[in-house]
């Protein structure tokens, strides 16, 4: 039988271990710790069959026994479903699995001869026991490291768990740790890290993740599922973020962040609540702060990428050489705007409010609805909105212009969460087709916002600096042809877009 499993991770750096201890001991009270050596080794097959299906298998070790674990993902960033069993020994059971979910799966002959040792997760444990006002809380720190084919990750840890009361017991105490100490709220598993550190993946930028949605979902549910898809995936991206090199994990977090943004706008009959434009707020900080690195990355590359030859390449590097030092900056901001206690709180906050938010008590009866009759409504308003703003759209001035990018960019969005699952619009194929018109329009008119952004920058550092063989060897006259051919080329495309998107009823 199942079991409930409720808890919430954080991750710390080293030079803080002595602070967390601190702050969980004092916490705990009297109590005394329990200290423990764990060796987990997680299985699969070598195509990740079971973690596809949303399931891990452990057999994790204390020195004396032996338990192994099915863990199955759900919606829900807190609650986990849970099945344990001890065993003889370090290798998995599988006559012990028939009484869980995953013995449909391990049914398969297939899948039992391939399944094998996937990565191991050793740890040195501290558990306290904390009282919270009613409720009872195992807080866990954990130091060691995952393994995977001779690479190593360092693990270091802070698991809360509820062993009895309610979940705002739970909540309160996080909330209360994280003001306190730089604990970083996490999404992301040993589990997941395992699995991406045994691809070779883990610290790389991630792309857009599907979330997992079915027809059959209340509006309740499918929220739940896009909003933690939009979290994690940012939370992903963020571990490659203070490399400097990393300009792409920059790009997919606000991505990320853009997503989620459009979700709670989508969704906003049934989520506006008392905390809903505090947080809206609070992203569209975060969004400013990424968004200036990212748009002085994408600056940079494009003044390098316009050296076309032996000559100009000098006088382009140079030109992104004075720019350079902002760059920095800016992507240090970033990085402390995430490290900061505001940065912190708006995670956790975040993943709280998707989880057990106000909103899931208000009486709209829409989360309760079916998703398949909620979404075409939407979709179609948002459509007809897009179709509004981007008429006339090759005579539109700069702002108006822009203003339909992020309406295509917002739509895109939306319409891309549904788009692996048919049956929540009339046609799907169709909505497909949506999807493609809106990027192609975001995509020609991003590139004339970014020639803009150029031409900006040309007039006001160009004259400052010491960069005048750059304009003897491009002149202004040749920059403003070029970038007016560019512009007309690139609004012929978002036309087309615009005009096939258009004729599109999928709703």
């Amino acid at each position: 039988m199942a079991e409930a499993e409720t808890e919430l991770k954080f991750l710390f750096e080293e030079r803080d271990l002595g602070k967390i201890t601190s702050l969980v001991s004092a916490a705990s009270g009297l109590e005394e710790p329990v200290h423990q050596r764990l060796q987990a080794t997680y299985f699969d097959t070598p195509d990740c069959d079971l973690w596809k299906h949303g399931f891990t298998l452990r057999v994790r070790s204390n020195g004396t026994s032996h338990v192994q674990t099915v863990k199955h993902l759900t919606s829900s960033s807190v609650d986990r479903d849970e099945w344990e069993a001890e065993t003889a020994g370090p290798e998995p059971d599988l006559d012990v699995l028939k009484n869980t979910p995953l013995a449909r799966l391990t049914a398969k002959s297939s899948i039992r001869q391939a399944l094998k040792a996937a990565f191991e997760v050793n740890v040195e444990r501290t558990t306290y026991l904390i009282t919270a006002r009613g409720g009872v809380i195992e807080a866990s720190l954990d130091r060691g490291a995952i393994e995977a084919h001779g690479e190593k990750l360092g693990v270091r840890e802070l698991e809360l768990e509820l062993k009895s009361g309610e979940h705002h017991h739970l909540f309160n105490l996080a909330r209360s740790f994280v003001a306190q100490a730089p604990l970083h709220p996490s999404l992301i598993s040993k589990a997941e890290r395992g699995h991406l550190l045994a691809r070779d993946s883990w610290g790389r930028p991630a792309k857009s993740s599907q979330p997992r949605l079915n027809k059959e979902m209340t509006c309740e549910q499918a929220f739940q599922q896009i909003g933690q898809s939009c979290l994690r995936d940012f939370h992903l991206n963020m571990l490659g973020l203070e490399k400097l090199k990393n300009a792409e994990a920059i790009h997919q977090g606000r991505v990320a962040v853009r997503r989620l943004r459009a979700a709670m706008t989508f969704f906003k009959p049934m989520v506006f609540d008392i905390a809903y434009r505090r947080l809206r707020g609070e992203l569209q900080w975060l969004a400013r702060m990424l968004g200036a690195a990212r748009d002085r990355d994408v600056l940079r590359a494009n003044l390098l990428e316009r050296a076309t030859g032996d000559e100009a390449c000098a006088q382009a590097s140079e030109l992104a050489s004075l720019f350079e030092a902002e760059r920095l900056r800016a992507r240090q901001a970033a990085v402390e705007a995430l490290d900061s206690e505001r940065g912190r709180i708006l995670l956790l906050d975040l993943a709280l409010w998707i989880e057990d938010g106000r909103w899931k008590r208000q009486p709209s009866g829409i989360a309760s609805e079916p998703i398949e009759s909620f979404t075409g409504l939407r979709l179609r308003k948002r459509h007809k909105k897009l179709i509004r703003l981007g008429a006339y759209l090759a005579h539109l001035a700069p702002g108006p212009r822009h203003k339909v990018r992020i309406a295509a960019k917002e739509l895109r969005y939306m319409a891309d969460f549904f788009a692996d699952c048919p049956g929540i619009v009339r046609d799907h194929k169709s909505l497909k087709k949506l999807i493609d018109c809106c990027e192609k329009m975001q995509s020609a008119l991003g590139v004339i916002r970014d020639e803009e952004a150029i031409a900006e920058f040309m007039e006001r550092e160009v004259w400052r600096h010491t960069a005048a063989a750059y304009i003897e060897a491009k002149p202004a006259s040749s920059e403003a042809s070029r970038a007016k051919a560019d512009t007309k080329r690139e609004l012929k495309k978002a036309v087309r877009a615009y005009s096939k998107l258009a004729e599109i009823d999928a709703f």
